[in-house]
């Protein structure tokens, strides 16, 4: 923490110091602090950028992962994932986020048009292979309710129990 604290005081227009300090606070549940340092971390950007440029969108990522974290704030996340693809359509890291957050909230259609899209923009095979696994499961899901609604509904009665402790 003395680390970040230092590079604050000698990078503080940079946003990537609030940024991952940020991540860090993150790690270790301090969900406030978090996202007042994403929240830095954004104006910084948007200062260092102007008006016409295009800012880095991860600080507005991680914020959305601290207030699902937190709060379990599914609508303020995805308003959060959905600036940051305005911005950015093809960060691969928003595109991953929102179709998690949607598949949470039970939004299978529309996370699965994300995963998709993931797999598009994947760089690596690693990357490739995650998203279509996750694709072809969320298609799963969906030929399931289709086919047996009954048994999807109670298969999402008892999904609902295991949600965050």
């Amino acid at each position: 923490m003395a680390t970040f604290r230092t590079c604050i005081k000698s990078f503080g227009d940079k946003s990537d110091v609030y940024n991952y300090y940020g991540e860090l606070l993150l790690d270790q549940q301090k969900f406030s602090e978090a996202v007042e340092k994403f929240e830095t971390a954004v104006e910084t950007e948007r200062k260092a950028v102007g008006e016409g440029g295009g800012m880095n969108v991860l600080p507005l990522i991680n914020k959305a992962l601290a207030l699902f974290q937190w709060k379990q704030d599914f609508a303020g996340a995805e308003a959060l994932c959905q600036k940051a693809l305005m911005i950015d359509p093809e960060c691969d890291i928003a595109v991953a986020t929102m179709a998690q957050l949607l598949l949470q909230q039970g939004k299978v259609t529309d996370a699965l048009q994300y995963f998709e899209r993931a797999a598009e923009l994947s760089r690596t095979e690693g990357e490739i292979v995650n998203a279509l696994s996750y694709a072809e499961a969320t298609r799963t899901q969906l030929e399931v309710q289709e086919k047996y609604p009954q048994l999807a509904s109670r298969l999402q009665g008892m999904g609902q129990g295991m949600g965050p402790r």
